[in-house]
């Protein structure tokens, strides 16, 4: 579920994504600390946003490698003979 005062993530830079879960993060342990139950829902659905959208670039990213390695002739199949 996506909160809806989530910015747009596809125009935040890898560094920048990091940065802004670790903020989320560091707020999330305020609201435990401070019990404030309603804050942390909220904190969670915009940080399950970014871990979204950091594990769609690292997907991104892996299918652009095994597409230039079976390009290139270096794919899996051929390293793995069982």
């Amino acid at each position: 579920m996506n909160h809806p005062l989530t910015p747009d993530l596809s125009q935040l830079s890898d560094s920048d994504l990091m940065k802004k879960q670790t903020e989320l993060q560091k707020r999330m342990i305020f609201g435990h600390q401070t019990g404030n139950s309603n804050m942390i829902s909220q904190i969670e659905l915009m940080l399950n946003d970014y871990r979204a959208e950091s594990q769609r670039r690292d997907h991104k990213r892996y299918q652009e490698e095994n597409d230039n390695a079976e390009s290139k002739g270096k794919n899996w199949d051929d390293l793995i003979d069982i």
